[in-house]
């Protein structure tokens, strides 16, 4: 079942739990009590195909809480994160939130993998008046539910567009392939303006569904049409196999990906046929700013890892934004759900990697920021010269 078809079916299904919650009482909006420990939820994938991408979430968050704490916490109080395997989908994410909710000992949650788990549960999370903070959904509409909603990741609004330049830089046409679900409809929407304004030709585009294995009908097809260059709007995964596929049948046009891919995982998996695909990246162990460096350094000691997955560093900056939103609010008097949210939407410069410092804008989202052009050559994603 696609994505679009699943949130569909689960419409339904948040539907009720959101009558439910409103027939429970006053308990659904209760602010957080106090206690020892500030408590976070964190609904994630341990388990299931997207189980990496959990496994990269608790890299950033762990290596960012182990600074928290050793630094004394927040306001004299550790701080602690509540983790519950979602297997990213939107059904069980739904649970999850309502089980968040209920807890009054959570101040906020941080969002799932991908969109359909995130959207399937911000209603309830906007109607309870609990917080949910977004960092891995790019879709131009995923903080429309409401201002208990915040995301991190810049818009596909700016970022599809451009990529749409940067694919011209190999010629002016183009086969484009993206995903069959909400996101990649609403991705591909502002690639193709961006295409338009350009003066990209599309020869051949196709919506594909991101857990196919087979993708070798579609890139006959698109062999086909002759593009001057392959343009992947998916995840590292399913970007991955296309990619393997495409060389696996001679296709030797250039590949680029949107930012997604842009992930070790999309390396190992594509294997040599990996070597040359370019993408735009907010990030690049290349980058000489001392902070950067210092990270990096920090989560290679920590993990044994080169070069940190850029959903870990994500999910660090994350904990880092609201571990400042949280500090704020216990400044301005007490920590409570609606305080976090208030310091959230009235603080600025919140510090991370990815970015450097970010102030959240009306729709309370981060503005357009630099991406690097990278090019991926012996095994890893280096700046393009």
């Amino acid at each position: 079942m696609s994505s679009r078809r699943l949130i569909t079916t689960l419409a339904g299904a948040t539907a009720l739990i959101l009558a439910l919650a409103g027939c429970s009482g006053p308990s659904a909006a209760d602010e957080a009590e106090s206690s020892d420990v500030i408590r976070l939820g964190v609904p994630l994938p341990e388990t299931g195909d997207n189980a990496q991408y959990g496994e990269y979430f608790k890299q950033g968050y762990e290596l960012k809480l182990a600074e928290i704490n050793r630094a004394g916490g927040i306001d004299g109080r550790q701080v602690e994160l509540v983790y519950e395997d979602s297997q990213s989908d939107p059904a069980q994410a739904a649970s999850l939130a309502q089980k968040f909710i209920d807890d009054s000992s959570i101040v906020a949650t941080f969002a799932d993998f991908g969109t359909p788990a995130a959207a399937a549960s911000s209603p309830l999370y906007q109607q309870a008046g609990l917080l949910q903070f977004l960092f891995t959904q790019s879709a131009s509409d995923v903080t429309d539910p409401g201002d208990y909603i915040f995301a991190t990741w810049v818009s596909q609004e700016y970022e599809a567009p451009r990529l749409a330049e940067f694919a011209l830089e190999h010629g002016d046409e183009a086969a484009v392939f993206y995903h069959d679900t909400d996101w990649g409809l609403n991705t591909y929407g502002f690639f193709n303006t961006g295409a338009e304004d350009a003066g990209l030709d599309q020869v051949y585009t196709t919506a594909y569904d991101p857990q196919g294995k087979d993708f070798r009908p579609l890139l006959l097809a698109a062999a086909k049409a002759t593009p001057d260059v392959i343009v992947i709007i998916g995840y590292a995964a399913d970007g991955a196999l296309i990619t393997a596929q495409a060389r696996e049948l001679g296709l030797e046009q250039p590949i680029v990906g949107i930012s997604s891919i842009y992930n070790q995982q999309f390396i190992e998996l594509a294997g040599d046929a990996a070597e040359g695909v370019e993408t735009l990246s907010y990030f690049t162990p290349e980058n000489p700013d001392k902070t950067v460096q210092k990270f990096i350094a920090d989560f290679s000691d920590a993990y044994d890892v080169a070069v940190p997955s850029d959903f870990a560093i994500r999910a660090y900056d994350a904990l880092s934004i609201l571990a400042e939103a949280i500090e704020a609010a216990a400044a301005d008097g007490d920590i409570t759900r609606e305080s976090v949210r208030d310091a959230l939407a009235a603080g600025s410069d919140f510090d991370t990697i990815l970015y450097g410092p970010v102030t959240f804008n009306e729709k309370r989202r981060v503005d357009d920021a630099q991406q690097y052009p990278l090019v991926v050559r012996d095994g890893a994603f280096v700046l393009r010269d």
